[in-house]
């Protein structure tokens, strides 16, 4: 202890002494240190020598406390401390309360209750020696709960008693006086926690204290009135036994998502290829015929599709769909949707629905065409059964799709077209956008026995017709910004040689504006282009 402390400590600590008790011998020693009593507003000024002399005092006191010999003592049922009376008594350790073995017991969700409790109570009306000679006695004991006349009063640490008692004279003023007069001058605020409170919760609170109550121990209450303390270094340790619980319990956890993360994406990879096997592999070649496409999930699988196959007849069928939501769901009824247009455009029958002749059992309305084809309308009966099947099997899934189904004349370039409720698909030529194909009906899959209208569009040589999904209007820049129609239409409005480079400037300038953005939606494009065959010329 430095003499600067030292007299630091003896202005508030006699200055306090001398409020609770009046002993003429105390004053009038630190009178003939200092040469004035007052010390309520100045320090003790002390020589060299002084100092030291005191500073020899305060050792012996310490060394005096810490090597008390004197009589055992107990805790009786009603937890006061008494004095034994007779060596015949024998020495009792305080009781020591745990409802665990070892730490090793401990779970996450361990409380307050499972912990090495310190059950000792003394009466403010014991004196001070009392409590010191059951420290002395019991090592470990980090405190005492004080009561008075049996109800919870507060109370006073292992650590704070001697802090206070080792200091000069303290052995005077309280060692021979009740505690309560030690208490009056200590009392701080007490922190009590339920018993039934969570390790983790208790240890968090108490790290919240001011840095001089840190190391105080906590009590804890029980039902009845009863309580115990928790000494705070076993209480971090649980806490750290907990962490480490914790953290091996988050790395197993972590350990089995990744494991199974990997497994469903290996599944999800499966069914990503089983899903592009799904899409043509081969686009079929005709003389006088251009096709592009572009497929970009925004997952693994994808609720998008595209097809392009031939007919009976020579015909070509187009189609672009967009399956409602995303993912798993999405990408097997695009598996459903996309067989069940080729199954039933073929004139195959599927459950009791097949393509017939009979136009009384066609739901389609047939607009006025300029080149009618029987086999082109019958190939568009497809929309109409795909439809009901969807209604009809499986309606409580709540699945549909936009789709737009083409049915192209190769010879006479004429398009007999169905757009179920899909984005409109455009006409252009070196002038821009020359015609857009709107939607005819609702989507696919929304109501049994749906209307849906047949229209025929003429396409003239070096014409495109360009389909695509909302996912290229709708994608999202990293600032939440859309594409939009409009910036489509713009490109749409420029001059281009063949359907692959239509959708190259699309794509280039679509990327570029998602730049790093997560990608919202699938991205799907198709585009068809007439042109002059060298047979034709």
């Amino acid at each position: 202890m430095s003499k600067a402390e030292y007299e630091a400590m003896s202005t508030t600590g006699y200055a306090n002494a001398k409020k609770l008790v009046d002993l003429p011998q105390v004053e009038a020693c630190v009178e003939s240190i200092s040469g004035s009593g007052d010390l309520y507003t100045s320090t003790v000024p002390v020589s060299d020598d002084q100092f030291e002399s005191l500073q020899d005092q305060s050792s012996l006191l310490i060394d005096e406390l810490l090597n008390i010999n004197s009589l055992p003592i107990e805790v009786t049922s009603n937890a006061q401390l008494t004095l034994a009376k007779s060596q015949d008594i024998p020495e009792s350790n305080f009781k020591q309360e745990a409802s665990r073995e070892s730490l090793e017991n401990l779970k996450l969700e361990s409380t307050l209750e499972e912990m090495l409790l310190y059950d000792f109570q003394i009466e403010l009306s014991c004196l001070g020696e009392d409590l010191a000679k059951a420290f002395e006695k019991n090592p470990l004991l980090p405190g005492a709960i004080l009561t008075d006349q049996g109800k919870f009063k507060g109370k006073i640490s292992r650590q704070r008693f001697l802090k206070i008692i080792s200091r000069p004279y303290a052995r005077e003023l309280f060692f021979s006086a009740p505690l309560s007069r030690l208490y009056a001058y200590i009392e701080t605020d007490v922190l009590v926690f339920p018993n039934d409170t969570l390790i983790v919760k208790a240890a968090s609170r108490c790290l919240q204290r001011p840095p001089e109550l840190l190391t105080e121990p906590l009590v804890v209450k029980f039902e009845h009135e009863v309580y115990k303390l928790l000494d705070i270094h076993q209480l971090l340790v649980a806490q750290a036994q907990i962490h480490k619980l914790a953290t091996r319990l988050i790395n197993q956890q972590t350990n089995q998502l990744t494991k199974a993360k990997k497994a469903l994406d290996d599944e999800l990879e499966k069914g990503r290829q089983i899903q592009i096997d799904f899409l043509p592999t081969e686009i079929p070649k005709l003389p006088n015929l251009q096709i592009a496409t572009c497929f970009y999930p925004a997952r693994q699988v994808a609720g998008d599709f595209y097809d392009v196959f031939m007919l009976p007849g020579d015909y070509l069928g187009l189609v672009i769909a967009d399956v409602c939501d995303k993912g798993v769901g999405a990408a097997l009824f695009m598996a459903l949707f996309r067989s069940l247009i080729r199954v039933f455009s073929g004139q195959t029958s599927l459950y009791g629905l097949s393509i017939v002749s009979n136009d009384e059992l066609f739901c389609c309305e047939i607009e006025t065409l300029s080149t009618p084809c029987l086999d082109q309308i019958n190939a568009l009966k497809a929309v109409e059964l795909t439809n009901n099947y969807i209604t009809q099997n499986h309606a409580q899934m709540g699945m549909f799709a936009t789709l737009f189904f083409g049915v192209l004349h190769p010879l006479t370039n004429s398009l007999t077209y169905i757009n179920a409720g899909h984005e409109p698909l455009f006409i252009i030529n070196s002038q821009g956008v020359k015609e857009s194909l709107k939607s005819t009906g609702p989507a696919v899959g929304m109501m049994t026995d749906a209307k849906f209208k047949i229209h025929q569009v003429q396409l003239e040589q070096g014409d495109i017709l360009i389909g695509y999904t909302d996912g290229v209007t709708e994608a999202r820049a990293p600032k939440g910004e859309f594409f939009t129609l409009k910036r489509l239409l713009s490109l749409l409005e420029q001059p281009v040689s063949s359907p692959s480079d239509l959708l190259e400037r699309i794509k280039t300038n679509l990327f570029n504006h998602i730049d790093q953005a997560p990608q919202f939606d699938d991205i799907t494009m198709l585009a068809v282009q007439q042109i002059i065959s060298e047979r034709l010329r």
